[in-house]
């Protein structure tokens, strides 16, 4: 019986890993996450483009708490609706019943 020898080719083109960098030298790398992404973008966009994001990050957050306080007012306010007469301070009825037999 003959053994078979393995075609040369088949050896010699081993499959690489679906997350490996074909520039990377460390075989095996996984691949880098957002954040560094992110990071090594800025980093080689110049200082402009960084200077930009940070302006536009501080304008989300800007408007991020602008949302937030308009939600407390809204909560504050319902919470005045819902509370018993009587627990408000000061307050009077100025709303009287029509009497339609006058």
């Amino acid at each position: 019986m003959t053994e078979a020898v393995p075609n040369e080719e088949a050896v010699q083109a081993k499959p690489e890993p679906e997350f490996a960098d074909r520039d990377d030298d460390g075989p095996g790398r996984p691949p880098p996450t957002a954040l560094e992404s992110l990071v090594n973008a800025l980093l080689e966009s110049g200082p402009e483009v960084a200077e930009h994001v940070v302006r536009a990050a501080q304008e989300l957050l800007l408007a991020a708490h602008t949302i937030v306080d308009a939600a407390e007012r809204a909560v504050e306010e319902q919470q005045d609706l819902h509370r018993p007469a009587e627990e408000t301070p000061g307050t009077t009825a100025t709303v009287h019943p029509i009497d339609r037999t006058e």
